[in-house]
């Protein structure tokens, strides 16, 4: 049984050598013309008169020719923008710092949406929760609030329970 498909390579010593000793050429060859355009494109650069990287570190330490009072102006107006930021963020609590009633958990979204539509037929604002990746199945929450005070959530949890006279166990959750 015979492989057409198969052939084999045969090199003698000697043309190794000579293989070899190409590749060495060649990559001199290739080595010394990078070094010729290096030496050239350094020629360019002084004939036209751009200064070398030494003298633009002279540039750099000369004294600015900006007055200090714009840089004064400019700090004096960014902490300004800070400390207005800083109150808003005082009188704007994150997400994280509100509370929420969870009032339920289901495994299909639609279900979730219809079941928090109820809630804001009644006034109460709602919202839904995609799954958390530490969950092991989909589910869906549906919570009511953003309250700034765990007190506040409370007041809406006794409303939730008269309101909808259900016994019910929702429960607050910060953030």
């Amino acid at each position: 049984m015979r492989n057409k498909d198969y052939r084999e390579i045969q090199i003698s010593s000697s043309w190794l050598v000579f293989i070899f000793l190409g590749m060495i050429i060649a990559g001199g060859v290739i080595f010394l013309l990078g070094v010729s355009v290096g030496k050239k494109q350094t020629q360019i650069i002084n004939a036209s008169g751009v200064p070398p990287k030494e003298e633009t570190t002279q540039i750099e330490k000369k004294e600015p020719l900006v007055s200090q009072e714009p840089k004064d102006l400019i700090s004096k107006e960014l902490e300004s923008h800070q400390k207005f930021n800083e109150e808003a963020q005082k009188q704007k609590a994150s997400p994280k710092e509100l509370y929420y009633i969870q009032v339920g958990a289901f495994y299909k979204k639609e279900a979730a949406s219809s079941f928090a539509d109820q809630f804001k037929k009644e006034g109460f604002p709602t919202l839904v929760l995609e799954p958390f990746s530490s969950d092991k199945k989909s589910v869906y929450r549906v919570r009511i609030g953003g309250f700034s005070n765990k007190e506040e959530a409370e007041q809406a949890k006794e409303k939730l329970k008269l309101l909808l006279k259900k016994k019910k166990d929702y429960f607050i959750i910060k953030g």
